[in-house]
Formats: structure tokens, sequence, C-alpha cells
């Protein structure tokens, strides 16, 4: 491989490793410090209060992509429980990317009452902070 070829190809690679290095950063300096995202508004689901239904309730944390490209709105997730247990999981309305995230975090998170069946809609608020 002639050395012009080789010195085009390194250049090439450090191009992109700047690139790279500089959309990462731009990244993380156009996000807030630790945003804790969400909120549960209201802390209500479907009418019920929380505690009467749901043991462990976390507000799920703001997803780094949706934040660092200026993503926020209202998102409205329907969980079906069976026996205080997960069953399924719907995105109702909302962006996909906040939807998804808020789906995700709540079948991995939350815990209902045992006795708890039914199928309820979650409402989440990602705002972001100025």
């Amino acid at each position: 491989m002639p050395a012009q070829t080789r010195k085009v190809q390194m250049q090439q690679k450090k191009f992109y490793r700047s690139l790279l290095a500089i959309s990462t950063i731009a990244m993380f300096w156009s996000a807030p410090v630790l945003v804790r995202a969400a909120e549960l508004q209201p802390l209500v689901v479907t009418g019920i209060a929380l505690d009467k239904v749901a043991t462990f309730h976390p507000v799920p944390a703001y997803p780094q992509v949706a934040l660092a490209l200026g993503i926020d709105g209202k998102v409205r997730i329907e969980v079906k429980v069976q026996n205080g247990h997960i069953t399924g999981a719907n995105a109702l309305s909302g962006s996909p990317m906040l939807a998804s995230s808020a789906k995700a975090w709540i079948v991995g998170n939350w815990k209902f009452k045992p006795e708890v069946s039914g199928v309820f809609t979650i409402p989440i608020n990602y705002k972001r902070q100025a």
C-alpha cells in the first residue's frame, strides 16, 4: 500500500474520531446536569391514588438522547396488571422515544400490590429544566 494512501486513511480516521468526540461533548454540554426527567402528573392512576395500587412507583429518568434532542411532552402508558404482576404495557400517546423509555421503566421498576388486577393508565410529563 503506498504511503500516500495510508496517510489519507489515517487522516480520515482522525477526522471521524474528532467528529465523534465533538458530537459526544456537544450532547452532554447541551443537556442540563442530571435531570430527573419526568414527573407523574397527577400522582393518580385512572382515578385511583397510586399508593393504593402500587408499592413501588419511582419516577422515570429523562432519556439522555431525548434530552439532548430537546424532546419533551406528555406520555400515557397503559399497564395491565394481574395479581400484582405486570402482564402487558402499551404506549397510548406521546413521543415514541419518550413513550418507549417510560414503558420500559415502568415494566422494569414498578411493583404493584399482590391483590391488584386491572388496566391502569399512567400519565407522565417529561419537561426539560431551564
